[in-house]
C-alpha cells in the first residue's frame, strides 16, 4: 500500500513506535499476529500507512498515545548492569534512578566493570538507530592498562586489528588514539561488539585494568559523578535527531585467516 509522505503519515510499525509501545520489528511482529487495530479493525498489514493525527491505533485492546519523551544521561558506576532486572539480584542501572526510571530502558550496554555514559530512554526509534551496527556512531572511552603502551601499538589500532568475535576473525574499524599518559589512552571506536575494546587491547598484549565512557556522539558525560543521572538538554536531543540513518552494507567485515594465532584465539572464546 502506496501514500504519499504526509506530515503525519507514517507506516504503522512506525507510528507505534512513535507512540512509544514497541520497536520497529517489534511493532512488525504484532500487526502479523493480529493484535492490532486501526480505528476499531483488526490490521494485519505491516505497509499499512496511517495518520498520526486521526487514525486511532490500539495493541491488545489497548488505545496508544504518544508518551512523553524521555531522555537521561547515566554515569554508570562499576559493578552495576545494564539491564531493566537481574536474576541473580545485582544492582541494575534502573535502580540507580529510582522514580525516574519508569518507561525507560537503556540504549545498548556497558559490561559490568565498565563505567561511564549511558542513554536510557523510552524512545524505541531513537534507540534503534544509535544500537545499529551500521550507525556508525563515535564513543569515546578512556582505558587504562596495566603496562605502559606502545607508539606503535596505537599505530595498529588506527589502522584496524584482527580480533575474534563469536569465534570468527573480525577486522575492527580504524580507531582514533590520543596518548594520555604511559598507561592511559583515549580511543574512539565508531562500533559496538561484545567487549570489543577489552579484546582489541587484548589481542596486543594488554589487560585492560579499567574502562571509562566519556562520550556517545553529541553527548558528553561531563562533570557527572559515578552514580548520578541528568536530562538530556534540547540542544542534545536535537543533535541526537539530525544523525543519519545508519546505511547498511551487503558484506559483513568477517575475515579468513588460517593463522595458529587466531586459531589459539577461537579455543579461548569459545
Amino acid at each position: 500500500m502506496k501514500t504519499s509522505r504526509a506530515p503525519n503519515r507514517v507506516s504503522l510499525p512506525r507510528a507505534i513506535s512513535k507512540l512509544g509501545y514497541a520497536s520497529r520489528s517489534n511493532a512488525v511482529r504484532l500487526i502479523i499476529y493480529g493484535r492490532v487495530e486501526v480505528n476499531g479493525r483488526k490490521e494485519q498489514n505491516p505497509h499499512r500507512w496511517v495518520d498520526l493525527r486521526h487514525d486511532s491505533i490500539s495493541v491488545d485492546g489497548t488505545h496508544l498515545k504518544e508518551l512523553t519523551r524521555t531522555y537521561l544521561v547515566l554515569h554508570k558506576p562499576r559493578g552495576i548492569v545494564t539491564t531493566a532486572s537481574d536474576e541473580r539480584g545485582r544492582q541494575t542501572v534502573l535502580d540507580l534512578l529510582g522514580s525516574s526510571s519508569a518507561g525507560v530502558f537503556p540504549v545498548g550496554r556497558l559490561d559490568k566493570e565498565t563505567s561511564g555514559l549511558l542513554l536510557l530512554t523510552n524512545d524505541h526509534e531513537l534507540a534503534n538507530r544509535l544500537t545499529d551496527p551500521h550507525s556508525d556512531i563515535e564513543k569515546k572511552y578512556i582505558v587504562e592498562t596495566d603496562k605502559p603502551i606502545r607508539r606503535e601499538h596505537l599505530a595498529k589500532l588506527r589502522q584496524g586489528i584482527v580480533i575474534t568475535i563469536d569465534g570468527q576473525p573480525y577486522r575492527t574499524k580504524p580507531a582514533r588514539t590520543t596518548l594520555l599518559g604511559k598507561l592511559h589512552v583515549e580511543i574512539t571506536i565508531t562500533e559496538g561488539k561484545n567487549r570489543q575494546l577489552r579484546r582489541m587491547f587484548e589481542e596486543l598484549g594488554y589487560e585492560v585494568i579499567r574502562l571509562h565512557r566519556v562520550a556517545v556522539g553529541p553527548l558528553e558525560l561531563g562533570h557527572l559523578r559515578a552514580g548520578e543521572f541528568r536530562p538530556l538538554t534540547a540542544e542534545e536531543i536535537s543533535a541526537l535527531s539530525r544523525l543519519k540513518e545508519p546505511a547498511h552494507p551487503a558484506q559483513q567485515r568477517h575475515v579468513r585467516t588460517n593463522s595458529s594465532r587466531h586459531a589459539k584465539h577461537r579455543q579461548r572464546y569459545r
